[in-house]
């Protein structure tokens, strides 16, 4: 599906009202490109879908070095070398606090702030470049007939 910003679906609907010798016509011409919202609409959603899974695979790392689960175990193993792609730039920030094999990773709680508002700016820009509004126009007639 390709979208051309120039096309432009128009619909016009004309109601015309007849009272003796008064006629009362209304043209109403709406610029609606529903299809185009729509697609825009769909990928926002599917960049909130990628942002939400990635929300999760650090929530889930947080609660399993949080609980000190086995990292030899394969899903821990699996969660930790996924999460750590997307951790590494949050590395260093700030000290971890751990007690034995328990840790409270706060650079991955601090990932879960910025990534969400990463998300979000994503969203609004796609928005903001590619978002149209449905417009119309109204044009009335009346005019008095004379027989």
């Amino acid at each position: 599906m390709t979208l051309d910003r120039d096309q432009i679906a128009r619909r016009k609907r004309v109601t015309v009202h007849q009272s003796g010798d008064h006629i009362h016509e209304e043209h109403v011409v709406q610029n609606v490109n529903l299809e185009y919202r729509e697609a825009v609409y769909k990928v926002t959603q599917f960049i909130w879908l990628l942002f939400g899974g990635l929300e999760a695979l650090i929530g889930i790392r947080v609660i399993l070095l949080l609980i000190g689960a086995n990292a030899a175990n394969g899903f821990t193993a699996f969660v930790y070398q996924l999460s750590e792609l997307f951790l590494w730039p949050f590395r260093n920030i700030v000290a971890n606090p751990a007690f034995q094999n328990y840790v409270l990773e706060i650079t991955s709680l601090i990932a879960m702030i910025v990534y969400p508002l990463i998300g979000w700016a994503i969203v609004r820009l796609i928005w903001v470049i590619f978002y149209r509004t449905p417009t119309s126009q109204v044009t009335t007639y009346d005019r008095e007939t004379h027989q």
